[in-house]
């Protein structure tokens, strides 16, 4: 037996009921999706950096994930870094050498957070 064919009207209720289930599956889908993310930033010592320079950082990744870089945060790969002297004194490094960051500094942080690919 066919069904009787729905009214304008009821497939429109039908619709906006399909409308806010979907709603509400992707914020739940969000939400475990932000939780699992936290878990990661609970296991990172962002203490060592201020929330000011935390926030930066993340929204610089974010912002750079959603244009499609393959660059984590949109930050400078660690081989075209600026190459700086070391706060330590020093010797500068060398062409093709990387200077570890100081505890602390955002760049330190930055490591820590995206490690370089291996």
């Amino acid at each position: 037996m066919a069904m009787p064919k729905m009214s304008e009207r009821d497939r429109l209720h039908e619709l906006e009921a399909r409308q806010l289930k979907i709603r509400e599956e992707v914020e739940t889908a969000r939400a475990q999706l932000r939780e699992r993310y936290a878990v990661i930033v609970r296991s990172l010592p962002v203490e060592r950096i201020s929330e000011k320079d935390f926030r930066t950082l993340v929204e610089k990744a974010v912002s750079a994930s959603e244009g499609g870089t393959s660059e984590p945060g949109g930050l400078v790969p660690p081989a075209k870094a600026r190459k700086t002297t070391p706060a330590n004194g020093g010797t500068p490094p060398g062409p093709g050498e990387r200077s570890a960051p100081a505890a602390g500094s955002p760049a330190y942080t930055q490591a820590a957070a995206f490690p370089a690919p291996v």
